[in-house]
């Protein structure tokens, strides 16, 4: 813009007269509908952790406050950006961000903390089940919330691209681009840029708190009870038994026993049971982003557990047993990473290793300590060191 116009007693009468009145109202606009919003907050009605009751609505179960201070933080951007004042944008933008950060993800945080955490009240007691499903909800809000943010600002980015020369705008043919709206020097950048950052910003308040909420429903949900899954699916498990005490132990008929397909499933069908128990009222409640995040510390905690449970086995196995358990580590990880993204099974490296190293004919273990004594690129591909896979090793050939 010339700077005879923005040095003009205009451009002063104009910032001080209608910007900076501007910029207060629309402040106080946002604070007071985001108080009231949580003032007339409802959560979802009829949800529950019994997966044999069918939930009364389709996903995802938040409550009505995102959508209603998600409306007013549209309006609020969409108004600000429409004034075609460059100094509308440097002032209401960041204070959407900042009220965004303090009034909404603050008070959802107060109320995860003070209102809805799930602690037990009787200690080993699992948290009340209302307490729970308020609280997922909670975490619930905050990842729609980013992603409605997302939304709100990609949509006025892109309306800048289609404003780009040569590039029509085929969406909508009201819709005016920000180009179009601040074609003065680089104002149409300077407007993206202040968007990038309010998502940046809240996106980064949002996540932190998710993992933190993710983080105690695991800790005070799933965690005590993800041992006992484990315990009970090796439950009379005897990695010592030869072929004919192991088809007598899990009940397999004649017929059964002759079947050279056969697989031992004791262990597997155990625990898919109680894993499916475990993880499937909550998988149901929870956003697809949410229960993605919970799984990743699910399986870094799973995957703990179940190296020292093979490592508990020395002197207690025999080759067979180390076959088999090695199967049945391998029918465990495919419960968990069914349907699930694939890079899930990077987490049981060490458990998958170890039970390779256990299983090796002697002649493919001195082959393999020939090759990682020539090759130092080898030892990278191994998560598992000399020394570990020399306590693999001897777990079955010590005996």
């Amino acid at each position: 813009m010339p700077s005879v116009l923005t040095n003009s007693n205009l451009k002063r009468k104009i910032n001080e007269r209608l910007i900076i009145p501007v910029n207060l109202m629309t402040t106080f606009l946002l604070r007071r509908s985001i108080e009231r919003a949580f003032q007339l907050h409802e959560q979802p009605q009829g949800l529950s952790l019994n997966p044999s009751k069918t939930l009364p609505s389709n996903p995802p179960y938040i409550s009505s406050v995102v959508d209603d201070v998600m409306y007013i933080v549209n309006q609020v951007v969409e108004r600000s950006l429409s004034t075609s004042q460059r100094a509308v944008v440097a002032s209401v933008i960041p204070s959407v961000s900042r009220v965004l950060d303090s009034d909404f993800v603050g008070m959802i945080q107060r109320k995860m903390r003070d209102e809805s955490y799930p602690k037990a009240a009787v200690q080993g007691s699992l948290p009340p089940e209302r307490t729970i499903i308020a609280f997922l909800v909670l975490i619930n809000d905050l990842d729609i919330a980013t992603d409605y943010v997302s939304r709100i600002v990609r949509s006025r980015v892109e309306d800048k691209a289609r404003g780009e020369p040569g590039k029509e705008d085929t969406t909508s043919s009201n819709a005016l681009s920000l180009t179009t709206l601040y074609p003065f020097d680089e104002d149409a950048s300077f407007v993206v840029d202040a968007l990038n950052s309010m998502q940046k910003n809240f996106g980064g308040k949002s996540t932190e708190l998710i993992a933190d909420g993710i983080y105690v429903v695991f800790k005070n949900v799933v965690k005590p009870r993800l041992r006992p899954v484990i315990t009970e699916a090796f439950r009379d498990v005897d990695y010592q038994a030869n072929d004919e005490n192991m088809d007598l132990l899990n009940g397999a008929t004649e017929t059964e026993r002759n079947d050279p397909l056969r697989v031992d499933s004791a262990v597997h069908h155990n625990f898919q049971r109680g894993w499916d128990a475990l993880t499937r009222p909550i998988a149901r409640l929870l956003t697809a982003t949410n229960f993605e995040r919970l799984l990743w510390t699910i399986v870094s905690y799973l995957s703990e557990v179940l190296e020292k449970r093979i490592w508990s086995y020395h002197g207690r196995i025999n080759e067979l047993g180390a076959v088999r358990l090695e199967r049945d580590i391998a029918n465990i990880v495919n419960v968990v990473v069914r349907g699930r993204p694939y890079g899930l099974r990077n987490a049981f490296i060490r458990c998958t290793q170890i039970s390779l190293v256990m299983n090796m004919e002697q002649d493919e273990w001195e082959e393999l300590q020939n090759a990682l004594d020539e090759t130092e690129t080898m030892e990278a591909d191994w998560k598992i060191d000399k020394s570990e896979r020399d306590r693999a090793r001897a777990l079955i050939h010590s005996i």
